[in-house]
C-alpha cells in the first residue's frame, strides 16, 4: 500500500517556514537571508555529498540552484515580505500548474482539465489581489507569479540533471552550493554586509538554522523520496495541500490574518493544482 506519509510531512515542513521567513525578513534584507538560507543547507549536505558524490548532469544543478533557489526563492521571499505567507504561498504554487501547461509549447497534450485548472487559477489570484479591505496587493502578487516562473524552470531542470545521471545528495548539494554562491557574489558587489542585522542572539540564529534545514534538506529530501515511493502524480497532489496549510497555521499561531476571501483564493488555487495533477 502506497505511504503518504513523506509528502504529507514535506507538506507540513513547506507549509511553517513561509510563516516564519515573513518574521525573519523584519531584521534580513532578502538577499542577505536567501544567502544565510542556501550556504547553510550547502554546508549541511557537503558531507553526504562528497560520501556519495556523482558528477553527471552537475551543470544542470548549477543553472538550477542559480535561477531556483538564488533568483526565484528571492522573488518568493519579496513576495513574503510584501503580501505575507498566507498570500504569497498559494500564488507561487501555481507553478505546478505552469510546469503542467508548459508542455503546450513542446507539443505535449495537455488534458483539458488543465485549461479548467488554469481558469480556476486565475481567479484564485484574482481574489488575493483584491486584499482583505479591497486593497491591491499587485506587487507582491507579480513578485509571486514571477518566482513561480522560475520555478517553473528550475524544476525541468532539476528533472534534467537527475536523468543524466546526478544523484539526490550531489544534486541538493550543488543548488544550494551554486545559488550561495551566485547570492554571495551579489552580496559583495551591492555592500549588502552593511545591511546586516546585529545583535542576533544565538538562540534566534538556532531557530533559523532549524527552518532552513527542515525547508531545504528535509522537505526536499523527503519530496523525491516520496516521488520514488508513490509516484510524482500523488506527491504533487498532496504537497500541493501546502500553501492552504500555510494559511489555515498562520491564523491559527496568530502570525498572519488571512481574510475569508484569501482562504477562498487559496482554496480554489489548491484545488486546480489537484485537479491539473489528477486528470
Amino acid at each position: 500500500m502506497a505511504n503518504p506519509a513523506p509528502a504529507l510531512a514535506a507538506a507540513l515542513i513547506w507549509a511553517f517556514s513561509p510563516i516564519y521567513y515573513r518574521g525573519f525578513l523584519a531584521k534580513f534584507d532578502f538577499l542577505s537571508f536567501n544567502l544565510l538560507r542556501t550556504s547553510t543547507a550547502a554546508a549541511v549536505l557537503v558531507v553526504p555529498a562528497l560520501y556519495l558524490w556523482g558528477f553527471s548532469g552537475l551543470s544542470f544543478s548549477v543553472l538550477s540552484g542559480v535561477t531556483t533557489l538564488a533568483c526565484g526563492d528571492s522573488l518568493f521571499l519579496l513576495s513574503i515580505r510584501e503580501t505575507g505567507a498566507s498570500v504569497a504561498a498559494p500564488v507561487v504554487y501555481t507553478y505546478v500548474l505552469m510546469i503542467q501547461l508548459a508542455g503546450v509549447a513542446i507539443g505535449q497534450t495537455v488534458p483539458y482539465a488543465n485549461f479548467a485548472a488554469a481558469v480556476m487559477v486565475v481567479a484564485g489570484v484574482y481574489i488575493l489581489s483584491r486584499g482583505g479591505e479591497g486593497k491591491h496587493r499587485a506587487r507582491g502578487i507579480g513578485l509571486a507569479v514571477a518566482a513561480g516562473i522560475v520555478w517553473t524552470v528550475g524544476q525541468e531542470l532539476i528533472q534534467a540533471s537527475t536523468n543524466a545521471g546526478g544523484n539526490l545528495a550531489s544534486v541538493t548539494f550543488t543548488r544550494n552550493f551554486s545559488a550561495a554562491v551566485a547570492l554571495g557574489a551579489a552580496f559583495l558587489i551591492t555592500r549588502r554586509s552593511r545591511s546586516w542585522p546585529r545583535g542576533l542572539a544565538a538562540r534566534e540564529y538556532a531557530v533559523i538554522f532549524a527552518i532552513v534545514v527542515s525547508d531545504l534538506v528535509v522537505g526536499s529530501l523527503l519530496f523525491v523520496y516520496s516521488i520514488s515511493t508513490i509516484g510524482v502524480a500523488l506527491t504533487v497532489i498532496l504537497t500541493s495541500l501546502s500553501p492552504l496549510l500555510t494559511q489555515i497555521f498562520a491564523k491559527a499561531l496568530g502570525k498572519e490574518s488571512p481574510t475569508p476571501r484569501d482562504f477562498l483564493g487559496g482554496v480554489l488555487i489548491v484545488s486546480a493544482l489537484v485537479l491539473a495533477v489528477a486528470f
